[in-house]
């Protein structure tokens, strides 16, 4: 069994056909046909379904290449030590962030990694708990940072807490309520609501906050899968967000969006850091978490 053939495999998946695969490989068609053939004579099992609109793993396919994407994983991890340790201080760090963190958090850390290790190859992509779980267990993205509603527990999974934080109705600058204070969360039962997020652990962060204050959520009236699209709403309108505190940690007093103080209890949202437990991360992905907790106590919120 070949690395060649493994990451033919995985391409043929992941594209949906062999000839896109052939371009994405930069292979012809032949060669990857018959690397697949060898290795299914190899395994003793047909890996792929063969139709006429496409191709697509069989379930042997799938375990093959679960392991495949693990083991690719495993050598980009040994290839970024390697470097490291001949004083290159090079290699890749892949990241996924949560929305709130990728305004918050992320563009520090990414901005104070790199001055001490330009070289890096550093790959964010975005997506919410526990979408972001499956690239993590494969391998394909060396870490998630990402924000949970409570402490979560997931086999095989590391989950490190960076930062405990709270949720904060949120408005724009010169919203009516701005400048009201005390305030309480049943005082905004009858505002107008954005929902941010699609994921059930947004929607559960909304629902509960009202519901351990002893009150029935309102109805959000916007629902808004971009969290820049949701904050462009608040700037420009009198709608109301839950968001997380650490949002406004180190911005200019300027910024068009502001939290509401209120008297009410809010529910905790922390920040955390999730990795493969079984994987032995390279040295530039543990130095990048140690940027992270370096910046995550100006992230705390004061008790």
């Amino acid at each position: 069994m070949k690395l060649s053939q493994l990451r033919n495999l995985v391409a043929v998946a992941k594209a949906g056909s062999i000839r896109q695969a052939s371009r994405d490989l930069n292979l012809s068609q032949s060669a990857i046909t018959k690397s697949i053939k060898m290795l299914e004579e190899e395994v003793g099992s047909e890996l792929l379904h063969r139709a006429s609109h496409g191709v697509s793993p069989t379930a042997s396919g799938d375990a093959l290449i679960a392991r495949a994407q693990v083991v690719e994983a495993e050598l980009n991890h040994a290839r970024n030590d390697i470097d490291y340790i001949e004083g290159g201080r090079i290699g890749d760090v892949r990241i996924c962030a949560s929305p709130t963190v990728a305004v918050s958090m992320i563009p520090r850390a990414v901005i104070n990694f790199k001055a001490k290790r330009p070289n890096v190859n550093i790959q964010i992509e975005e997506a919410v708990f526990p979408d972001n779980l499956p690239a993590i267990r494969t391998g394909e993205l060396d870490m998630a940072i990402c924000m949970l509603p409570e402490q979560t527990v997931e086999d095989g999974l590391n989950f490190e807490v960076l930062v405990h934080d709270e949720v904060t109705p949120a408005v724009r600058i010169g919203h009516p309520l701005a400048q009201k204070s005390p305030l309480s969360l049943e005082d905004l039962i009858d505002e107008e609501w954005i929902l941010f997020g699609r994921s059930i652990s947004s929607r559960a962060v909304h629902e509960q906050t009202f519901r351990v204050n002893g009150l029935e959520p309102p109805n959000s009236s916007v629902m808004c899968a971009s969290f820049a699209g949701a904050l462009s709403l608040l700037e420009y309108s009198d709608f109301v967000m839950l968001v997380p505190k650490q949002i406004f940690a180190g911005r200019p007093k300027a910024w068009p969006v502001t939290p509401l103080r209120l008297t009410t209890p809010m529910q905790p949202w922390t920040i955390v850091v999730v990795t493969r437990s079984s994987t032995a991360l390279s040295s530039v992905c543990r130095e990048f978490i140690d940027e992270l907790r370096k910046i995550a106590p100006t992230y705390t919120q004061p008790g």
